[in-house]
Order: C-alpha cells, then structure tokens, then sequence
C-alpha cells in the first residue's frame, strides 16, 4: 500500500464523498455484527469479572485520581476486571433511544465495533465478554520465544489488545467503516488510560510494527472475521489473575445459537469496503517503534468547591452521552445554557492532553483545533483556536454555531432534531492530510484517525462532568465547514465534538453492576 493509495482513499472517504456522490445513507434496520463474540470466546470457562465498580468510582469527586479511597482494597485479581468494566463496561438503556446499549465509550450507532483481549503472562488469553460479564478463556496458549511470545508480559502485568471488527458496523457506510473503526480505536485507547488512571494501573502502548503484526495473528485467531491491526498495551502491576473456571449460564452459547450472524459476518469479511479497509491499515504493521512511557488519560486539574464538575466519578461515566431526542425523532437536542470558567478550562486541558506513544503525540502537534464558542466563559460568540490549553480569538461572529448547523449532515427537519445552533460548543479538529502523508507515510493517515479519537473521547468525558452531551461526529461538509471557518486551503476539518445542554431527559434503566 503506497502514500498515493491512501491518500486517495483519505480524499475518498473525506472531502471528496460529497463531490463523488458517495454519501452514506443509512438504513438502521441494517442488521450487523455488532454483539457477535468470536467463534473461539463462546467456551464455557474463564474469569467472572467483578461486581461493584461504580462502588469503587464513587469514592472519590472528580477530577481526583485514582478514584479508589485509602480504605479501599481490592481483592487479588479484581483489579484487572475493575478497569475493563470502568474503560468499557456497560452504562444504561435509554427508553427513547433506538441505538442501545450505551457503555461507556461512544459509538456510532452504539454498534461497538472494538473488542478486547487479555494475555496472561501464563500465556492464556481471552476475550471480554461485556453481556456475559466474564474474560472468557481463548484455546491453547502462547508460548515463550517466536512471534506470539513476544506479547507475554511481565509477572504481574496483562497485555491487552483492542481491535475494530469492521463488520460491526452497518455495510452501507462503505468505506467510511474504516475510518469509523479506527476512531474508536483511539476512543477505547482513551477510555483504558482513564479508567487504568482510576484504578492507579500505568499502562504502556506497545505501538512497534512486530508487535502489532503478533497481535493481528492473536486476534485472528479467535476464528473469522476482519479485524483491524490492534493496538497493544501493557498493564503494569494489576497483580495475578484468578484462576480460570466454569462460567455461569454457559450452555447453550455454541454455533447454533449465532448461526446467522456467523453466515452475515463471513459474507461481510469479503465486502470491498472491508477488504479495501484491511489494505489500507496494513502499513501500521510496518512501524518501527519503541514502547511508549506511560502517560495519564485524565488531565492534572485542581479540584474546586464551586462550579458544575462536582460528580463522583461513578457519575461521569454514567453521564457520558452523545445526546438525547424523544423516541420519534434522531439526532440530538440541545437548550441554551450559559457555562463558567471552570468548564472551559477542563475540556481545554482534556481536548490538549498528548496521546501516547511518540508518533501519535507527533500526529497531535500537526492538528490544529478549532472552537466554535458561544455563552461560555464570558467570552465573545466567534472562532477561537485553541493553543497550549489557552483560546485565542480569531474573530467574533454572533451567527457562527447557526451557519455550522446548515453544513451539518442531518439537517434540521420535522423528524430529525440538531441543536448545535443553541450548543456550547463545537470543537473542529482539522489536519493537513497532504502534510501528515508526506511525513507519516502510508501510516500517517491511520494515526491520525487513532488521535482524533483519543482526543474526542476526552472532551467527551469533560463535558460529562459538567452534565453537558459531546457529541463526536463527522456528519458534515468538508469543504463547505472550511470555508465558513475560514481555514487555510492545506487544512481540511476530519473530527468534530459538539457539546451543550440536552434538552430532553427521561428515566434510565442502569446496567451497571
């Protein structure tokens, strides 16, 4: 796959789809195989993850880390299974909301297209199984020196691997089930260092081609299926693993049980869009670097006594959310509402936090972030950009969120709400493409999916502390939001979070345990 390649497909899946007529739309009936654990994962043994984790986040208020008090201790083998469900678990099922479950990453359409493993420094493997609530044992085991060996970690330690199944998400969105797959990569990759933050784990991404190539063959393994190349971590000090066992409610899950979504997920496997996707992410398997220093998820902030953020951490994850309409409309509502201070600083310190490992940092430094602004801070409606966790004013515009909202890709109509007009908030990340693949190379375009998703999933968490939606999107015009923010023609808006005060609520049932 040469930079030419991608960068075709990058104009392809970006800018160029308008012009090219290859918007997606999409049909929500579209079945998917988004809940489908792989062929090897459906076993009758592994480890029940624990129960009580928002118990153990609620002993402390935002933004204090790690979340668990003094007092607290966590049994020998629980603290693994805490951190997965507190980076990943489940959340809530929203009445009105036709894209269930939420957890708490965001997804497109709630389809959840990342998957976890864990690796044993015994060399046992398995997956994460959020709906059986248990690390479900994987076949055979991963012996020391070769390839796979390389993944095994130090006593005390477990690496995990996170990969995007591109199948997950629904087929009509082409090509486009690459970059999304990859985004919530990055998403999932921000969700682990928070919840490894609260938890006091440092983890440590492993971002070197040889690596990732050895992971690629651990998640292939699981049975079909076409999988992104995975991000590999390791988790330092979560301590030894319980031994593996009998698992409840077990019988009944073998292949009758998925027989269709088995068939949809081998006719999808071949699909171009997911083939094409399967090329163009290979070069991330070429990479040659060195294992990342471990860095923080959450962002070092005074705690206050004044202001929204004063959530217990348990609380932020609930409230994390793309959004909320009544069950006869799509999209998202929003109210206006006027913020202090405080809740700038945070999504500003949150939204600039460098991501890990030293080329997606790089990836970071080129992007430019750009906010649309209005009744926040006390600062004039306009476009700001934000430099070194600061706004710098580049003009004052009154109408600035409305004209965004014209550009935005579901306009508003009878059946579909947008309430970007009355956000706080829209955060518009922009990149020099041609730039990052002349310096990147065929990779480059990859990471900087990966960033933008790392950096969304922060300003998510931000403003859930501040009971506000950030809603991660890249529904709009490409070209026409360049134009109207007034931006250079090398740079080009590939992410957007919208962010404000929902303006319909309605009871939850909560899943969290």
């Amino acid at each position: 796959m040469t930079t030419t390649d991608v960068r075709l497909f990058a104009y392809r899946q970006g800018p160029w789809r308008a012009v090219l007529n290859e918007q997606p739309h999409v049909d929500d009936t579209v079945p998917t195989t988004a809940t489908l654990p792989p062929a090897t994962a459906r076993g009758t043994s592994g480890r029940p993850l624990p129960s009580g984790t928002h118990m153990l986040l609620s002993g402390a208020r935002y933004p204090q880390t790690p979340a668990l008090p003094a007092t607290a201790a966590v049994p020998d083998g629980d603290r693994l299974g805490h951190l997965l469900v507190a980076a990943l678990g489940l959340q809530r099922r929203e009445p009105s909301n036709r894209f269930n479950d939420h957890r708490a990453v965001p997804s497109v359409r709630s389809k959840f297209p990342v998957h976890a493993f864990v690796l044993a420094p015994d060399g046992s493997s398995a997956y994460l199984d959020l709906y059986r609530h248990a690390l479900v044992d994987l076949p055979g085991r991963v012996a020391a020196g070769g390839d796979p060996g390389r993944l095994l970690p130090p006593p005390g330690d477990v690496t995990v691997l996170l990969a995007a199944r591109y199948a997950d998400l629904p087929t009509p969105y082409g090509r486009l089930r690459c970059a999304l797959g990859l985004l919530e990569l990055g998403i999932n990759l921000r969700g682990l260092h928070i919840a490894a933050d609260l938890l006091g784990v440092r983890v440590r991404l492993r971002p070197d081609g040889a690596d990732i190539s050895a992971g690629g063959r651990l998640v292939a393994a699981g049975g079909p299926g076409a999988w992104s190349p995975p991000l590999v971590m390791t988790l330092e000090g979560v301590g030894p693993l319980h031994a593996s066992g009998p698992l409840p409610g077990a019988a009944g899950s073998g292949p009758p049980r998925y027989a269709v979504e088995d068939a949809r997920l081998l006719q999808e496997s071949g699909h171009p869009s997911i083939l094409e996707a399967i090329g163009i992410t290979a070069p991330l398997t070429g990479l040659t670097c060195s294992a990342a220093e471990p860095i923080p998820g959450i962002p070092d902030l005074p705690p206050r006594d004044t202001g929204t953020a004063r959530h217990r951490w348990d609380e932020v994850l609930w409230n994390r959310s793309a959004g909320r309409v009544p069950a006869t409309l799509s999209g998202f509502s929003a109210r206006p509402t006027v913020l202090g201070e405080d809740c700038l600083t945070d999504m500003l310190a949150w939204g600039g936090l460098p991501a890990p490992g030293p080329l997606l940092a790089e990836v970071g430094r080129r992007m430019r972030t750009s906010v649309a602004l209005q009744r926040t801070a006390g600062l004039p409606t306009g476009q700001y950009t934000a430099v070194e966790g600061r706004l710098a004013l580049d003009r004052a515009d009154a109408g600035l969120l409305r004209e965004l909202q014209d550009g935005f890709g579901y306009p508003l109509t009878p059946s579909v709400d947008c309430g970007l007009r009355h956000a706080n908030a829209m955060w518009v990340l922009s990149a020099d493409l041609d730039g990052i693949l002349d310096d990147f190379g065929p990779a480059g375009w990859s990471l900087l999916q990966m960033w933008c998703g790392w950096t969304a999933q922060g300003l998510v968490t931000a403003a859930a502390a501040h009971g506000l939606f950030a809603r991660p999107a890249r529904s709009f015009e490409e070209f026409r939001m360049q134009r109207v923010l007034n931006l250079p023609r090398n740079l080009l808006p590939v992410f957007t979070v919208t962010c404000g005060r929902s303006r319909f609520a309605e009871p939850m049932l909560d899943l969290r345990t």
